[in-house]
């Protein structure tokens, strides 16, 4: 995370220190604390600097989170569609723990108040990480997993749902063994059994 900086930050510099700045503020004081004033104060970029590039606190947060774990989240092809998804929904679990699951809770929260953050949250987190899901589904579809009937939506909706579900209403624990189950139980009825 980024130290206090003294004088004005470089121009290719602000993005990245306003992003860790807010970070840094919500993770110490809680989200309410990040705001435009103590951005700048702690990343040493101007306020009508940051508002140029972000309309609110809020949305300085959410690309600070997006851009923070967006790098420790991607899909790996492990040979079939069951362990390509218990992977994706492991690591998504691994990195969204701690701290970070409480600043989901929170941007969540704000987002259903917030139209452009609500946007943001789903053109930059979302539909990205759907996109890529819907590729390996139609893959595992081409290589006579699946069904070509399959609704690839809502394995989606099922899969991810059921993790966001548990992370913003958190009355158990999201380990490995609910993984393995919740792909199972997805999968059931929807692999095409060797003749």
């Amino acid at each position: 995370m980024a130290s206090r900086v003294s004088g004005r930050p470089r121009r290719t510099e602000v993005s990245v220190l306003v992003r860790q700045a807010a970070l840094e503020l919500a993770y110490e004081h809680g989200i309410g604390h990040a705001t435009i004033e103590n951005i700048a104060q702690r990343s040493g970029a101007a306020k009508s600097t940051i508002y140029r590039r972000w309309p609110n606190s809020a949305s300085v947060l959410m690309d600070a989170f997006l851009s923070d774990i967006s790098q420790e989240i991607s899909y790996k092809d492990l040979g079939s569609v069951t362990a390509t998804f218990r992977h994706a929904l492991f690591q998504l679990v691994t990195a969204l723990s701690g701290k970070r699951r409480q600043l989901l809770r929170n941007l969540l929260g704000m987002a259903q108040m917030d139209e452009e953050l609500s946007g943001a949250f789903w053109e930059r987190w979302i539909q990205p990480r759907r996109n890529e899901g819907i590729q390996f589904l139609k893959l595992a579809c081409q290589r006579g997993e699946i069904g070509l009937d399959c609704d690839v939506d809502l394995v989606l909706d099922m899969l991810f749902g059921a993790v966001y579900y548990r992370f913003t209403i958190p009355y158990r624990d999201i380990d490995e063994s609910y993984i393995d189950a919740l792909v199972e139980n997805t999968f059931r009825g929807l692999l095409i059994q060797p003749s």
